[in-house]
């Protein structure tokens, strides 16, 4: 049974294919033009692209970077400038090696130098900075929140379908209910006049001809209020697709899902393997459950070794030759505060967005089990109402002409006729209203359970991270 749901909602999506604004339009062509043109979809994907530059930026960090370093002083009795480069990179447990070259001069009244050197210098974080967990956050965020972006762009295509749909079964209801309203206008039209020549002749009744009268006004008002209706959003779906407002299509009437719901059980677990919401609350666990460690690692001295080497030439006017030499240090800084106040707080915070983090997962797994169970409910209640409203739409008709009949034929009265033609008019509006319904519940089915669009695997839950 989940097979036939996959297959349908993946053959619907297959038969898709690319294609411009023309006057008759099918429902796969129609999702196809709304996820290709769709204006707020596309300003999805922008939020998609804005997500790759940050990890971008954050790589940046860890490539290599030549800065140059430059300076220059005057004083009543001496002058200096100094200038070089400095390649630098660092990595993620937190070294950062730079080394380049430099320049230094200087002058006096009585004396003039020059400094030639090569430096390379050292920083390592130890303790509390140290390592990929500290150093790389920036980098695993990064990554999320494209993750995070590509979910809602996911998220935001199949609410978009979904909508495609509705509006496609609602124009179709619209369009096949502008043609029941002039059939019943045309039908009240000849009664109307019918009745006329009966009460001419004395045998209907003043009464009876402004019965006929009133109904056929509203048949009128119902018509024109259909076809206001149909116009308003014809220009909705035509925006929903990219198009121009003033966009008009003859659309073709799709065949419903053919869906068979799976057991209860299996269709959560399903849901629970594929629903992006779901894998969204886990990948904000799995946020917290770093930022405790790294809130733990805050209690840790914050200390850095710091080393330097320079190997340097040296000249000066009252040498007459250069001095050659090799200097280097080795050093242990740190900035630590005994209380730790501000660091035992940000513990407590951590702990308690973990905890919080575990319990919104709970709550997204109970939300998507109601949700599948009433989802389920709804589909087979729609497939049960569409068809009652058949048969009863064919009750309604058969009455509708029997009444007429016997009118005709002068064995009823017209309040038989008009109230016959009342009834069908309802079974009708409820027949086309069942229909698109039911329709658009099989896509709501399949939405619920993930699989109405099949999302790429990394955007997935994994259920193994899934808290215990």
């Amino acid at each position: 049974m989940w097979k036939a749901c996959k297959i349908a909602a993946t053959s619907l999506l297959l038969g898709m294919s690319t294609a411009s604004a023309q006057p008759a339009l099918d429902l796969p062509t129609a999702l196809n033009l709304a996820l290709t043109q769709n204006r707020d979809l596309a300003q999805r994907a922008r939020a998609v692209g804005s997500a790759d530059l940050s990890l971008a930026s954050a790589r940046a960090d860890f490539g290599f970077s030549l800065r140059p370093d430059g300076g220059a002083q005057t004083t009543d009795d001496r002058d200096s400038y100094s200038y070089g480069l400095a390649l630098g990179k660092k990595f993620l447990l937190g070294t950062e090696v730079s080394a380049g070259p430099r320049i230094q001069w200087s002058e006096t009244d009585d004396d003039s130098n020059t400094r030639t050197s090569w430096q390379a210098d050292l920083r390592q974080p130890l303790f509390r900075n140290f390592g990929a967990l500290v150093q790389g956050e920036a980098l695993i965020l990064a990554n999320q929140r494209i993750r995070s972006a590509q979910r809602d762009y996911e998220l935001q295509k199949a609410s978009l379908l979904l909508r495609v749909v509705e509006m496609f079964e609602s124009l179709i209801r619209l369009d096949r209910k502008i043609a029941s309203d002039d059939a019943s206008l045309q039908r009240l039209d000849k009664l109307y006049r019918l009745t006329r020549a009966r009460e001419r002749q004395g045998r209907a009744t003043r009464v009876d001809t402004l019965r006929v009268e009133l109904r056929l006004g509203e048949a009128k008002s119902r018509l024109e209020t259909s076809r206001e209706q149909l116009s308003s959003q014809q220009r909705d779906f035509a925006e929903l697709l990219g198009q121009s407002p003033d966009t008009r299509y003859t659309l073709e009437p799709p065949p419903l899902l053919d869906l068979e719901p799976m057991p209860p059980t299996e269709a959560v677990r399903v849901a629970l393997s594929n629903r992006l919401d779901y894998a969204q609350a886990i990948q904000d666990y799995k946020d917290t459950v770093r930022g405790e460690k790294i809130a733990r690692r805050g209690l840790l001295p914050d200390l850095n070794v710091v080393a330097r080497y320079e190997s340097y030439d040296n000249s000066s006017d009252t040498y007459t030759g250069t001095r050659k030499g090799d200097l280097w240090s080795v050093g242990i800084g740190g900035d630590t505060d005994l209380n730790q106040s501000h660091e035992r707080a940000r513990l407590g915070q951590a702990i308690l967005s973990r905890e919080s983090a575990i319990e919104s997962v709970r709550i997204r797994e109970l939300a998507i089990t109601r949700e599948v169970q009433q989802q389920t409910t709804a589909y087979r209640r729609a497939m049960d109402e569409m068809r009652i409203a058949e048969r009863n739409h064919q009750l309604a008709l058969q009455r509708a002409k029997l009444a007429r009949r016997l009118f005709e034929i002068g064995r009823g009265d017209n309040f038989s006729v008009t109230d016959a033609e009342e009834a069908l008019t309802d079974a009708e509006d409820r027949r086309l209203s069942s229909r698109a319904e039911a329709s658009v519940a099989g896509y709501n089915y399949l939405n619920t359970l993930g699989t109405l669009l099949e999302a790429p695997a990394v955007l997935r839950p994994n259920l193994s991270e899934v808290p215990p």
